[in-house]
């Protein structure tokens, strides 16, 4: 049998891969999830800045037997220098509690995600100054 082929392998060959309308939904889905990045990470960043700034200012050896008003002096110039808005007064609890002074910062972040929905994140950051 010279000249004859075997049936098998020939036809028409399916091509892999995404059409057109895979793609649009491919990139519908990068474009939503690139946005959810591009509007949450700077909250989470500012909320780095803010857990930087309690413990710095918890380990400040210079406010060892500090008052809670000069805790909370030092701790708003230290806001203030990191440009941190999202913290108000409101948000700080500073108390002694013995020798030591504990610092309690909690506060809520509302940020615009898409037309009119917002993301709200919800954030605590505790540290105590030991004397």
């Amino acid at each position: 049998m010279i000249g004859s082929t075997s049936r098998t392998g020939l036809g028409p060959r399916r091509q892999g891969g995404l059409t057109l309308v895979g793609w649009v939904l491919l990139l519908v889905v990068v474009a939503f999830v690139s946005l959810l990045a591009l509007r949450t990470v700077p909250v989470y960043l500012e909320s780095m800045t803010v857990s930087s700034v309690v413990r710095d200012v918890a380990r400040n050896p210079e406010l060892r037997g500090a008052t809670p008003q000069e805790v909370r002096s030092a701790l708003n110039r230290r806001m203030q220098v990191n440009n941190v808005e999202s913290v108000s007064n409101d948000d700080v609890e500073i108390a002694r509690s013995g020798d030591s002074v504990r610092i309690v910062l909690a506060y809520e972040k509302r940020f615009p995600l898409i037309a009119n929905l917002d993301g709200i994140a919800s954030f605590r950051e505790e540290a105590v100054i030991e004397p």
